[in-house]
């Protein structure tokens, strides 16, 4: 089963944030950069380096998060929360793909319709009573 804490998500999106904001500064640096042509500045480089970084953080971070859960939802068609939560008690719900069209019978059960009664003779005693007073 799959365990999501809605407490984490801060974390994705302040590493999400921290990736906005790596990227902003390269891009300053870049632009007001007083560089020469042909030459990366040291500054960039580092920027870039460590805006890939982030970003393979903020990934990981949503893939810890469900992300993969969703990747999976959308391969197999499958609603994602009944992953986390169950199926639906809804009974307006659409039915899991997933889930098996006739449910497996139990073995113990009676054979037959257990509201029908068997065919028969119906004036004979139920079978369960042997003692049943005569008809007369």
């Amino acid at each position: 089963m799959v365990v999501l804490n809605p407490a984490f998500d801060v974390w994705v999106w302040l590493a999400l944030l921290l990736f906005l904001i790596v990227v902003g500064v390269r891009a300053w640096v870049v632009e007001t950069g007083q560089g020469r042509l042909g030459r990366t500045p040291v500054k960039v480089k580092l920027l870039t380096a460590t805006s890939v970084l982030v970003l393979g953080g903020v990934l990981t971070l949503v893939a810890i998060q469900g992300g993969y859960l969703l990747v999976e939802s959308l391969i197999t068609g499958t609603n994602p929360s009944t992953a986390v939560y169950g199926p639906s008690s809804d009974p307006n719900a659409p039915a899991d793909p997933k889930a098996p069209a006739n449910p497996p019978a139990d073995p113990n059960a009676p054979a037959g319709n257990p509201a029908v009664p068997p065919a028969g003779n119906p004036a004979a005693p139920p079978a369960g009573n042997p003692a049943a007073p005569p008809a007369g």
